[in-house]
């Protein structure tokens, strides 16, 4: 998705964004449903970051895996973080495990057995964008509503 990035801008743009924590729908694969959630500071990782972050940064990855369970009725997401060697930027991401592509293509979902990158290889953007896009709109509209998202402020 990164190279026709230009034509999707409104794909990627955040369904949530603070002016500190965003989210959105991951840029290289087209799984619907799979959001990252970031910092905008240059921060590598949650022992870089004050306590303050850190809680905010949980509640929203909580209220965002709430939308997903409760929007996408996803029963199982796998979070991963990466901290970056070169340019230290903290994020996570939070795929979707839809059972119907995983039963379907015999992927295991556990992590010491997974074939994970097999999974999103089979997310195609022309067959998929529809459904990344209302993914990403249920999640958008479900964060705007999320009491507990304007109770943390900015």
């Amino acid at each position: 998705m990164n190279e026709v990035e230009p034509i999707l801008s409104d794909l990627l743009a955040p369904v949530y964004d603070d002016g500190t924590i965003t989210v959105r729908q991951d840029a290289e694969w087209p799984v619907p449903g799979f959001m990252v959630v970031a910092v905008r500071p240059h921060l590598g990782g949650l022992d870089q970051m004050d306590l303050g972050l850190v809680h905010r940064l949980a509640t929203v990855t909580r209220c965002v895996r709430r939308a997903m369970r409760q929007e996408l009725e996803l029963s199982a997401v796998q979070t991963y973080q990466e901290d970056k060697v070169d340019r230290p930027h903290y994020h996570s991401w939070m795929l979707p495990l839809w059972p119907g592509e995983m039963a379907r293509h015999g992927i295991n979902p556990r992590i010491y057995e997974s074939n994970v990158a097999r999974y999103l290889g089979l997310f195609q953007l022309r067959e998929y964008e529809a459904r990344v896009r209302a993914c990403a709109q249920l999640i958008a509209e479900h964060l705007d509503r999320s009491e507990e998202l304007r109770s943390i402020g900015t």
